[in-house]
């Protein structure tokens, strides 16, 4: 988990970037793992598949459930459901891992919490814990509450985009909307950033992006 916490910190900057205008640059991912193969359930691609990307969806989960526990179970979720259905995967000309987040954000979706509310975008309460490494900074503390505030599709966009690193193009499959509807949805949610930053954070902080 500890992992999974500091990499989902490091989200939180990238998305920090991107609301002061700044460029986000995000690691390069190889993804050559063969639509058709997964198909055929290849065991060799299926293994490979769950290598990659389970790290991936385990964040994802876990930054929405808020507990371990219950992102493990998802995560296993995603993927027996994936199996599953893969005879019926389509290429779309998109990685693997566009199908792996649409299953996620429905099975995430599914285990609504207590207040029978779709689980969030990203619980803060992960970042709330005695390890140092796990802490936000004041900024990114401030930025987490900003999210919060957005209205829910336009924090599950920024959370897909500059959290969990997925393309404009993965984005819109997850989400089952257009490239465009992406962008907008992301412009309206940095735009609001912005302005809720430049109230709660320093102004050195928000002027380093402009």
């Amino acid at each position: 988990m500890t992992g999974a916490v500091i990499e989902l910190r490091a989200g939180l900057g990238r998305l920090l970037l991107a609301a002061a205008g700044r460029p986000v640059a995000f690691d390069a991912i190889d993804h050559d793992i063969e639509i058709a193969r997964l198909r055929r359930r290849d065991d060799g691609t299926w293994s490979e598949l769950f290598a990659r990307e389970m790290p991936a969806i385990y964040r994802y989960a876990l930054a929405r459930l808020g507990d371990a526990g219950d992102a493990e179970d998802a995560a296993s979720q995603v993927f027996e459901e994936a199996w599953k259905s893969a005879p019926s995967l389509e290429d779309q000309g998109l990685p693997a891992r566009a199908w792996l987040f649409g299953i996620a954000r429905n099975v995430v979706n599914r285990r609504r919490t207590l207040l029978f509310r779709k689980p969030p975008a990203l619980r803060l309460e992960l970042f709330d814990a005695p390890h140092e490494e796990w802490r936000l900074s004041p900024e990114l503390a401030d930025l987490g509450a900003a999210v919060r505030t957005l209205p829910a599709k336009h924090a599950e966009v920024v959370a897909l985009r500059f959290i969990h690193g997925l393309s404009l193009e993965e984005t819109a499959a997850v989400l089952k909307t257009s490239v465009d509807g992406v962008k907008g949805r992301q412009a309206r949610a940095l735009s609001r950033l912005r302005e809720l930053l430049d109230v709660r954070m320093p102004t050195a902080v928000v002027a380093r992006g402009r």
